[in-house]
């Protein structure tokens, strides 16, 4: 027999889900406390953690949501199982004895290997082969979930009619006519990018666009804004000469370049790249000297804290964070998605 979650106990999850995060059991105009005659709402509440602690308030709805949605995929996957054994007219328990051994990969030393490095620090001192047993162990027990919900994802791809409706947290992400910006205005995906000059995941991400880019052409909008990070002593004056080739139409081009030579952003630096741009060279040094950029700088860094921002990269795709360098497939997974929305 498999294990299943059918429909009804996935509805039971994210009922559960909902009433403990209190989001969908109280509305916004909801009394949730009172002092004397004065009464606090769930509006309140929300606001007074968006402004102090917009970082944590973001993690805990995106954590919410993703909850909710790998519960969603389940459900669809136990429909889509039932209707496949009804068109083949056997079992569910007949058709999921045929299909899964075949999907039920076998566990190999590489496998072993890359959890106990991902793990590591864990296993309180004990080498690979001492852990070994019980690694194949762990693994072996996870291969036949592994493998169903590789035969959902498939018959999931192959069904025509399966929509996800299931709305994601949105951080309404402001965009100021001095943001450097790459698309067209009217694009139907907008990506907003906090991202620090110095900063090497940022760097592993410019690649990420750049494809996102040429794969979507004139259905993206980047926009790029500064959130230099303390630790990084040359990412905040970096960020003043992105601003500083913007005013001479020439952001992108010292974009890639701070990027691509990250251990070359001093002053110095700068002004030297800006030449080999073909900028003028007496504008932009002033600019750089002027520090005139330096409060649009600390603008961008209070609105990133603003919208949940506490490490670089961050990305809102249409208002949906993406932290981190985060794969391709989990940018593109989410613009069809967005897609799909626009274009029913």
């Amino acid at each position: 027999m498999f294990h299943r979650i059918g429909t009804a106990a996935g509805a039971a999850a994210l009922t559960v889900l909902c009433s403990a995060a209190s989001v969908c059991a109280q509305a916004p105009t909801d009394v949730v406390g009172r002092v004397g005659d004065v009464t606090v709402t769930m509006a309140d509440v929300d606001d007074a953690w968006r402004k102090n602690d917009a970082a944590s308030r973001a993690r805990m709805l995106q954590e919410l949501y993703d909850t909710r949605r790998r519960a969603l995929d389940i459900v669809i996957g136990d429909i889509l199982i039932d209707q496949e054994a009804a068109a083949q007219g056997t079992s569910r328990d007949a058709l999921l004895e045929a299909e899964l051994p075949s999907r039920s990969l076998p566990v190999s030393d590489e496998d072993i290997a890359l959890l106990f490095g991902q793990n590591q620090n864990a296993f309180g001192g004990r080498t690979l082969e001492q852990m070994r047993p019980e690694i194949r162990m762990f693994l072996e027990q996870q291969r036949p979930t592994q493998a169903l919900h590789a035969y959902m994802n498939e018959l999931r791809a192959g069904a025509g009619d399966v929509r996800i409706e299931l709305e994601p947290p949105r951080t309404p992400v402001s965009v100021d006519v001095s943001d450097a910006t790459f698309g067209p205005d009217d694009a139907v995906i907008e990506l907003v990018e906090y991202s620090d000059f110095q900063c090497p995941f940022c760097q592993q991400l410019t690649g990420t666009l750049e494809q996102l880019k040429t794969a979507y052409g004139n259905d993206v909008r980047l926009v790029f804004k500064d959130y230099p990070l303390p630790n990084h002593a040359q990412a905040f004056k970096a960020a003043e000469a992105g601003h500083c080739a913007l005013e001479q139409g020439k952001f992108w081009e010292l974009h890639d370049t701070m990027f691509a030579k990250q251990d070359e952003l001093g002053v110095d630096d700068l002004k030297r790249h800006a030449g080999e741009l073909g900028m003028d060279q007496a504008t932009f040094d002033a600019c750089l000297d002027s520090g005139r950029f330096a409060a649009q700088v600390n603008d961008n860094l209070r609105e990133g804290q603003e919208d949940g921002v506490s490490s670089t990269p961050t990305v809102f795709i249409n208002g949906r964070s993406v932290m981190g360098a985060a794969p391709y497939a989990v940018f593109e997974e989410i613009i069809e998605e967005e897609l799909a929305r626009a274009r029913p």
